[in-house]
């Protein structure tokens, strides 16, 4: 199943100043997701305003979780579960027939 991952942190917790805490964090944050995620699909970040976004496909929301050990502490993170809108709109179709 396909999640849409939605990690905040603000200016304060930001580890983009310190080396260190930058290698244990969001330097660290992909390995672990391609370590318990089935598939990392996609992943984009806004530096600006602190968020990063991730597209994984996993079975099951704790896979999720271990994934994102790393930064669990440094911000929050809003996990939505999403589908391929065409296979919706056929599923839609073919329901009203």
């Amino acid at each position: 199943m396909l999640f849409h991952v939605t990690h905040h942190h603000d200016e304060h917790t930001c580890p983009a100043k310190d080396d260190d805490t930058m290698a244990v964090t969001f330097a660290a944050v992909m390995d672990t997701l391609n370590e318990h995620v089935n598939e990392v699909v996609g992943a984009w970040v806004d530096p600006p305003g602190h968020d990063f976004f991730f597209v994984v496909d996993a079975d099951d929301v704790a896979q999720i979780f271990q994934g994102l050990w790393p930064i669990i502490d440094v911000g929050t993170a809003k996990v939505q579960p999403v589908g391929d809108f065409a296979v919706m709109l056929a599923a839609r179709a073919a329901a009203n027939a």
